[in-house]
């Protein structure tokens, strides 16, 4: 599985991109990895959501899944992400960090 994570928006609209591959990570941080994919339930988010009026500066994210047998992405805002949502994201962003 890899999961690519978009950041786009904020003041200067600065896109950051980051790319996990669960194959390349430790087992247990791989594990750690499937364990947020399945708590965000992503199939429950739709791929497009509608911008929040009066919220230019803000954060979107774009989460893209990839395992074998498809893949899927969808975006969610800074403001409207769900919790497990937000885990994932952070998890991603510091696994990008080192």
């Amino acid at each position: 599985m890899k999961v690519r994570l978009e950041r786009s928006g904020g003041v200067a609209n600065i896109r950051r991109t980051v790319t996990v591959d669960a194959a390349a990570l430790p087992s247990e941080r791989a594990e750690e990895l499937h364990r947020l994919v399945a708590a965000a339930d992503l199939a429950t988010i739709p791929e497009n959501p509608t911008p929040l009026a009066g919220r230019p500066d803000r954060f979107v994210y774009r989460l893209t899944i990839e395992d074998e047998a498809s893949g899927r992405s969808v975006s969610v805002n800074e403001e409207t992400a769900s919790e497990p949502v937000r885990h994932l994201i952070d998890w991603l962003q510091a696994s990008a960090e080192g």
